[in-house]
Order: C-alpha cells, then sequence, then structure tokens
C-alpha cells in the first residue's frame, strides 16, 4: 500500500526552497546545480541511475547559428545560450581540455559553388545581425582543415564543441558537492500539488518539481493534468578511430562529424520519428560512415570502434519549453537538437523563475509554452 501524500508545500516560495528536479540528463543536472548555488535543497530523480539518453548520445556541437533561418526566439535564444558558456565553465571550475570544450566555430561544406551561394544567402541576416559569416575558397578551407575533401569551399560560422559525456560527470560531482541529493533510479509515478511519489511508494513534498526528463518529459506531465504535443526523434551516430584532428565541427545538410582530442571521429546523424524505439539501423551506421570517409579521405583505413541511438526531445513546434506553468511545477524541456548549447542558460531560467527575478530569456518561450501546456 502507498503511504499517505505528505501535506502539500505552499505556493509562496521561500527564500530557502525544497526543489526536486527529474531528469539527470544535462538539462536535469544544469537546473539542480544552479538552484543548488543559490542554497536551495534539492533532489534529483530519474528512472535510471546511469542517464543515457539524449545527453549521453548526443555529439556536443555548440552551434547557435548553423540551423537558424530567421532570428525568431528559438536563434535568440541559441544566441544566448552559447553566450552563457564561458562564464558556465568558470563557475563549475574546470579546465577547458577536462570537457574537451573547443571554441573553434564550424563549418558548412559545399559541394558546388552554387550550393555554396545559397548558404551564404540564406544567412544574409546574420551578417547583418552582426554575426560573422566567413566564406571560404577551397584552398583556404584545405588549409584551415587539413585531411579533409574541401568540396567547393565553406562558410564558417561562430560556434563550439564539448564532450557531452565528460560534461555529464563533470556536473554530476559538481552537483554532489553542493548537496544535491541523489534519488535517482526510481521512476517517479505521481505527482499532485507540490508533491511526488515513486514506484517504490514513497512519497516526497516539495515547494516546486521541476521536470527536465528530455523526451520522457510529456508523461510526467501528464501525471500533473498537463498536456505536451510532441514525440521524441531518435538519432545515430558512429565513432571511427582517425586519427583526425580539426579545430571545428563540419556539417553537410543533416550530417556533421568533429573530432576527439584523442583523434577519434564522432559522426551523425539521423532524423527517425519512431516513438521510443531506440534500436540502431545497420544501414544507417554504414551510411554514416561512409559519408565521413567521402569527405575526410584520411579516414579511409578508419575502423567503426562505436555507433549508438538516442531520443532527441522535440516538442511540436520545435521550441524548447522553459517556463513555470503551475504555481509549484516547472517545464525545462524540448530542447531537440540544442540541448547541450542550452543547458547552462537554462539552468539560470530555471533558477531565476523559482527565485521569482526578472529574466529576459524565460518570457522568450514563455508565452508559447502556456499555450501548449494546459490542463
Amino acid at each position: 500500500m502507498h503511504e499517505a501524500w505528505p501535506a502539500a508545500a505552499p505556493s509562496k516560495l521561500v527564500l530557502v526552497a525544497r526543489i526536486a528536479v527529474i531528469g539527470a540528463g544535462l538539462i536535469g543536472l544544469s537546473c539542480a546545480w544552479q538552484l543548488a548555488r543559490e542554497r536551495h535543497r534539492v533532489a534529483l530523480y530519474d528512472s535510471t541511475r546511469s542517464p543515457r539518453a539524449a545527453s549521453w548520445a548526443a555529439a556536443g556541437m555548440l552551434a547557435p547559428h548553423h540551423e537558424a533561418e530567421d532570428d525568431g526566439p528559438l536563434w535568440r535564444l541559441c544566441a544566448a545560450g552559447w553566450e552563457a558558456w564561458p562564464d558556465f565553465l568558470a563557475e563549475l571550475e574546470v579546465a577547458p581540455a577536462e570537457l574537451d570544450w573547443r571554441a573553434g566555430g564550424g563549418w558548412i561544406r559545399a559541394e558546388s559553388a552554387e550550393e555554396l551561394a545559397r548558404e551564404e544567402a540564406s544567412r544574409a541576416w546574420l551578417r547583418a545581425r552582426g554575426v560573422e559569416v566567413l566564406r571560404l575558397a577551397p584552398s583556404a578551407w584545405a588549409r584551415a582543415c587539413p585531411g579533409l575533401d574541401p568540396g567547393a569551399g565553406a562558410l564558417w560560422l561562430p560556434g563550439g564543441q564539448v564532450d557531452p559525456r565528460r560534461l555529464l560527470a563533470c556536473l554530476q560531482s559538481a552537483a554532489h558537492r553542493l548537496g544535491v541529493e541523489d534519488r535517482t533510479g526510481i521512476p517517479v509515478t505521481a505527482l499532485a500539488e507540490g508533491a511526488l511519489r515513486t514506484a517504490d511508494g514513497a512519497a516526497q513534498a516539495y515547494d516546486a518539481i521541476v521536470l527536465a526528463s528530455g523526451a520522457w518529459t510529456p508523461a510526467l506531465a501528464e501525471l500533473a493534468g498537463l498536456s505536451l504535443s510532441g514525440s521524441p526523434i531518435k538519432g545515430q551516430l558512429v565513432r571511427l578511430s582517425g586519427p583526425l584532428q580539426l579545430p571545428g565541427f563540419v556539417r553537410a545538410g543533416a550530417r556533421y562529424l568533429l573530432t576527439r582530442r584523442d583523434g577519434s571521429v564522432i559522426v551523425g546523424s539521423t532524423m527517425v520519428d519512431a516513438g521510443f524505439d531506440d534500436s540502431e539501423d545497420p544501414q544507417a551506421i554504414a551510411e554514416l560512415a561512409a559519408w565521413a570517409r567521402g569527405i575526410a579521405p584520411v579516414l579511409g583505413g578508419a575502423r567503426i570502434t562505436e555507433h549508438w541511438a538516442g531520443l532527441r526531445p522535440r516538442l511540436a513546434d520545435g521550441l524548447p519549453r522553459i517556463a513555470r506553468v503551475r504555481p509549484w511545477l516547472l517545464l525545462a524541456t524540448g530542447h531537440f537538437r540544442n540541448g547541450v548549447l542550452l543547458a547552462p542558460l537554462t539552468g539560470r531560467i530555471i533558477a531565476d523563475l523559482v527565485a521569482e527575478r526578472r529574466s529576459p530569456w524565460s518570457s522568450v518561450l514563455g508565452s508559447s509554452c502556456a499555450e501548449s501546456a494546459h490542463a
């Protein structure tokens, strides 16, 4: 028999609040760590003790401008997310090399002069807003990225990369040092006014609960009577033995590659809407490896040393939800392809919302959240 629900916590947060964060990926960990830095008492929940979903599976590109089509809310949020990274690393007190952090930007590779011209024209609005967009002729790009077939040249845009698996471990340690209580390994099965219950029957009251469980957040939101429309998008990635070292990542259409400091090469990625099926597709593995070897002849003899799939959390309109939706309930989800990039800023926004501070970025996506998350 389940124990009785605890008394509901007050809706008005006190200076030091008891907060549950559900989701132990990069988004949840960033929220938990930022809240603990502000001296809140934080408990971290997840159905597994070793999350291996979107955060663990991600390549780690920090690309605020490469996919943007206009200067709408998502681009503004991603641009702010990129700007938040230097302070985030300083606050973590971690050497960038420990996370394989690099700020070398990224290239968009073109096969023809016409394709390169189209790519450049589609980003004229970025230049108008002060973002550096450089066009490199094949010879210049070959000097910048030796080992690659330069094709017809490339565009360079600001950005960076990090190893998400190293970042996960770093944030786990940082949260632990600040006293975040580890309650991972047992699924949350019920949510009520300021309280939750886990599969072992334990119930606990909190001043606030943050849902940050990636593709599984809509199911958790349903426990609280909220409907979030969306579905996970499977991405499959491959690691090649290398060796190759590039100062930044390379993109061509939906595919990309980037290098780790050990010389291995991460290649991605597929975009498959298959619900929660995270099984791997041998054909996709072969195609990703073949593409990488095609644009990087130096990888001709490189072995596939690892392959995996992850589920990206995508909501119906493609926008993240970082907002308070009930006096006691907050959402931090729907980051889709920008979860690693937006993890530091998401933690800050959630901390601002809990403290009821004015945050310029929470308002960017808050109204869309209210429209799609409803009782």
